[in-house]
């Protein structure tokens, strides 16, 4: 009787502490959906550069990854962040988003690795010849 009792205030806190939530209004220019999915990815592809020469060609040509990414698709940071807050809010819509983002980084996951196994296999065969 206690554990059902405990469950039952757990939820009822649950519900009515996201009860004062309202839904984000609508950007008047809110980023389209296929726009924000190339976004994201644009800015999860740059955040993931190791510490390496990339990172630091965009340090000495002072690029910040996101006002790169803005001027790319000509938006600014508040129309991004409305725009992320809007989506974030109705969450299969977010989930949509990211499950495309994936979907474009396991795509340029395969043709990377394509491309790295055909130097691979250039290297070897001119290893080869040479001797």
């Amino acid at each position: 009787m206690l554990k059902q009792f405990t469950i039952l205030c757990i939820a009822s806190l649950l519900l009515t502490a996201c009860y004062g939530y309202d839904a984000p209004k609508k950007p008047k220019n809110l980023i389209p959906k296929s726009t924000m999915v190339n976004v994201l990815l644009d800015l999860n592809i740059i955040s993931a550069f190791p510490n390496g020469d990339e990172k630091e060609k965009l340090v000495e040509n002072n690029v910040l990854a996101a006002q790169y990414v803005y001027k790319k698709y000509n938006i600014d940071s508040l129309q991004f962040a409305l725009s992320n807050n809007y989506y974030a809010f109705y969450v299969e819509e977010y989930e949509d988003i990211y499950i495309k983002i994936k979907d474009s980084l396991e795509v340029l996951k395969e043709q990377y690795k394509t491309k790295l196994d055909e130097e691979i296999q250039a290297k070897r065969k001119s290893k080869k010849e040479k001797k």
